[in-house]
């Protein structure tokens, strides 16, 4: 069935207003290749044409590589119930933003995810957690595109509704954990004494991206699979002076357990996954 969504969401005090039309879900498959290349300087492609190395999050020891960190508190890095479908993310929106801030700042001075404190139980109406402020952020690492690309992105979700976005930038951006949040390194500069002076008209945090594309995934309590309905990721259109482009997944509200497994980008063929005018 197809499907027309208004998702009207209230994100740390801002408002955000998303058109998505994702295709019918479908059961997933696991890929067959979990291999990786080693770094270059070009964009890598697995051999299912899979651009973002470690998309099906097999590889690692205690996070994932080529994405960011887990934090043991809000993101984690587990089995999934069906053996056959290995290593998965789980994303935990439940958390106090106290103590997440609290505990990022240590996961940014090199604290392992293993010791992560336990979570501090929550209250109704739970507008104080993660789920109704900053939502769980998790970034891939960069991948580097050329002018003209457009992708297809899709990716296996069980849970409530998440965002996915598609981030594009004209430099190699930052893989530190929380780089690209503000609220995040404003609250690491503060208690590390660096934050500069608050002057006046002084622009606390400037984000370094330069484009940004919007999905929806989610809201089966069973694996689905999830993607744009014939609208390809288009990073330079518009922004012709983007040469990166990083994932972010992004669960919220409701609060709750989220989880997310083979995330694949592709390069964009109509052939096979038709095409729409007015794609971003």
């Amino acid at each position: 069935m197809k499907t027309t969504m208004i998702v009207l969401v209230s994100v740390s005090a801002a408002v955000v207003i998303a058109w998505a039309n994702p295709s019918p879900a479908r059961e997933p498959q696991k890929p067959a290749d979990r291999s990786l290349k080693p770094a270059a300087a070009k964009t890598e492609k697995s051999k299912d044409g899979n651009l973002l190395p470690n998309g099906n999050l097999e590889v690692g020891k205690v996070t994932p590589v080529r994405w960011q960190t887990i934090d043991g508190l809000s993101s984690f890095w587990v089995k999934d119930s069906d053996p056959r479908r290995g290593r998965v993310l789980m994303f935990d929106s439940d958390v106090l933003q106290s103590q997440a801030y609290d505990w990022w700042l240590k996961i940014d001075d090199g604290a392992s995810p293993l010791k992560a404190p336990k979570r501090i139980p929550t209250t109704a109406p739970k507008f104080d957690t993660l789920a109704g402020l900053d939502g769980v952020w998790f970034w891939s690492h960069p991948i580097p595109i050329k002018k003209g690309q457009k992708f297809w992105l899709t990716l296996d979700v069980k849970g409530g509704g998440i965002l996915v976005w598609l981030v594009g930038y004209p430099k190699k951006p930052s893989v530190s954990f929380g780089a690209d949040a503000g609220a995040v390194q404003q609250y690491f500069s503060k208690r590390r004494g660096t934050a500069p002076p608050n002057k006046r008209n002084r622009k606390a945090f400037i984000h370094k991206y330069k484009w940004r594309g919007q999905m929806r995934a989610g809201g089966s309590k069973d694996w689905k699979t999830y993607s744009r309905r014939n609208k390809p990721f288009q990073p330079t259109k518009y922004t012709p002076s983007v040469r990166w482009v990083r994932v972010l997944l992004y669960p919220f509200w409701p609060p709750g357990k989220y989880f997310v497994d083979n995330v694949r980008l592709v390069e964009y063929d109509p052939k096979i996954h038709g095409e729409k005018a007015s794609a971003r």
